[in-house]
């Protein structure tokens, strides 16, 4: 089966080194084609010559920094416009994880799938893109151009762009295809071509981190899909804010014991509240490895006091995650969900962005706690031989989409099995956010097969309703490796 191709663009906040950390343990999973530098309205690095204001006239810079001022809300800071540069990123991060950290645990992760990629080919595929200046798209960059490059190649699959930063380096590749076919006899075929095979991952429309989508790339390219998750994950606040089955994994003791310590050099440089980190380019009120609160000064997230080594951040793995291989189906439809939820165009669903910043009462992510669980199985891999943990189950069903009517009895079987030949447990349920029908549908297990259960169709079902039902196959005992199948049921 071929993997998910997918590029990365980062401004490198420090939650976007956790999300990278985090990632490394999946790149099994999918093919990462590059890793890219770019700016935002959070992190530039500056050309040692102009000013923000100079390079872009519609910057944004200082979002945040407006709160903490207490200038006024929202809107760019009047300051901002003189910078020269703005909390920069340390470049060269990325090379030493891939370098020292990856590199150190590289030969375990291979006992438990060959395919992890090498550290040397993870260093081949680092470029710097347009990350002088927020919004900056003055001009081609050896990682816009690598990009760009990716965008026009033979290789047939879907790019899944990701936008852990601004998306201006990824506008600037889009603007050279512009500039280098448009009038002329291929311009069709390559707009068509580039629309289809790009898929952009992030939050660009409605909150994105700079505003160069808007004021270089929208009006041209209307066909690419903005795709963005339901849900975030593991963002600022998580120890306190997240659902109720989950919430203890963002926790200091969770956290020391699973992941941060005796799990090797990759899982230890995981930057965790208070873990004695530095963050170069950060001011003093952002070394969060240093401090145990977080206080943006902002009237819509108030100051939260943790304790030393909870959670810190994690905030733009929601665009990665949604890709991995799990079973759920929320790429090829995004009614199925992701371990993120459903996936939607961007501007398609009003996402509240501070709803991360309340307290949560429900499980509304059904998928979330089994993700987690598979983070520690992995860290496992990092320091564990093959027969000392866990590994993904093998689940799979003949038939995931089946018609139906209002009354009929089904019955819905999946084949389950271990590659380390341990018990897998099947769990089924209905995936309420993601069904048309929002009415009762009660399922009933086979006593005997956990891998069987039946249903009767609601008499209230309506032709065009549909249900999606999951089953879920996770490995026994702690920590567990979760897989999907989701079937498809559409009333006729």
């Amino acid at each position: 089966m071929n993997k998910i191709r997918t590029v990365i663009t980062t401004d490198m906040e420090c939650d976007d080194m956790n999300s990278l950390i985090h990632l490394c343990l999946h790149l099994n999973d999918m093919d990462v084609a590059g890793i890219v530098y770019t700016s935002s309205q959070f992190h530039f690095n500056g050309d040692g010559v102009h000013t923000l204001g100079e390079v872009t006239p519609n910057y944004r810079c200082g979002g945040i920094r407006a709160y903490q001022e207490g200038e006024h809300e929202g809107g760019p800071d009047p300051e901002a416009a003189y910078l020269k540069e703005y909390r920069p990123f340390e470049e060269g991060w990325i090379e030493s994880l891939f370098e020292k950290e990856y590199a150190a645990v590289w030969p375990n992760l291979i006992k438990h799938d060959p395919s992890y990629p090498s550290p040397e080919e993870m260093l081949s595929r680092i470029h710097y893109g347009n990350y002088a200046f927020e919004g900056d798209v003055r001009f081609p960059t050896e990682g816009s151009e690598f990009i760009k490059n990716l965008i026009l190649d033979d290789d047939e699959r879907k790019l899944y762009i990701q936008s852990w930063g601004g998306i201006n380096t990824v506008v600037r590749a889009l603007m050279s295809i512009e500039e280098e076919y448009r009038g002329s006899d291929e311009w069709h075929k390559i707009y068509d071509t580039v629309c289809r095979k790009t898929v952009i991952l992030g939050v660009i429309n409605q909150e994105g981190q700079d505003n160069s989508w808007k004021d270089h790339a929208a009006e041209t390219w209307k066909d690419i899909l903005l795709l963005r998750s339901e849900y975030g994950y593991g963002m600022f606040f998580a120890p306190v804010f997240t659902q109720p089955d989950s919430v203890h994994t963002y926790k200091a003791p969770w956290l020391t014991e699973n992941i941060k310590f005796n799990h090797g050099p990759l899982m230890e440089k995981t930057i965790l509240m208070g873990d004695g980190t530095y963050i170069k380019g950060e001011p003093d009120t952002r070394q969060f490895g240093l401090l145990t609160y977080i206080d943006f000064n902002s009237p819509y997230l108030p100051r939260v006091d943790f304790d030393r080594y909870d959670w810190l951040g994690e905030g733009d793995s929601m665009t990665w995650v949604p890709l991995l291989p799990n079973g759920l189906r929320g790429l090829e439809a995004g009614r199925f969900g992701s371990v993120c939820g459903r996936l939607f165009g961007d501007g398609e669903l009003n996402i509240d962005i501070f709803a991360d910043a309340r307290v949560k009462t429900e499980n509304d992510n059904p998928f979330l706690y089994a993700f987690q669980k598979e983070w520690a199985a992995r860290a496992d891999w990092c320091v564990k031989e093959y027969d000392e943990c866990v590994h993904p189950p093998v689940i799979s069903a003949e038939q995931t989409e089946i018609k139906a009517k209002a009354g009929d009895v089904l019955t819905l079987h999946v084949s389950v099995s271990s590659p380390d030949h341990k018990p897998v447990h099947t769990n089924w349920f209905i995936y309420q956010a993601g069904s048309a029908y929002q009415g009762t549908c009660a399922l009933v297990p086979d006593m005997e097969d956990d891998r069987s259960v039946s249903l009767q169709v609601p008499e209230e079902a309506e032709a065009g309703d549909w249900i999606i039902v999951c089953a879920a196959g996770e490995t026994e005992g702690f920590p567990s490796i979760t897989r999907y199948a989701q079937f498809m049921i559409q009333i006729i």
